[in-house]
């Protein structure tokens, strides 16, 4: 079985950046990472999701962003494995 996650950059700050992650376009939470210690945090859940299934695969691919692109982040990615 084949696993997307679209991430879609909301915020930016020096400190942290937020994305919207979730299966597509209409059903998105929200995930925080701490640029400088790479912790992320779930502000809101996917609708409809009763796991963390799609979190952790968001903060996966964010910390990888934070760790081998220098801290530079897109306006949209995915995880898809």
């Amino acid at each position: 079985m084949a696993t997307y996650v679209l991430l879609v950059r909301e915020e930016e700050t020096e400190n942290f950046v937020v994305y919207k992650f979730g299966p597509d376009e209409n059903s998105l939470g929200k995930i925080k990472l701490s640029k400088s210690d790479g912790e992320c945090e779930e502000i809101e859940k996917v609708p409809g999701s009763t796991t963390n299934f799609y979190y952790l695969r968001a903060a996966s691919r964010l910390i990888r962003i934070l760790r081998e692109n220098e801290g530079v982040f897109p306006d949209r990615t995915s995880y898809a494995s």
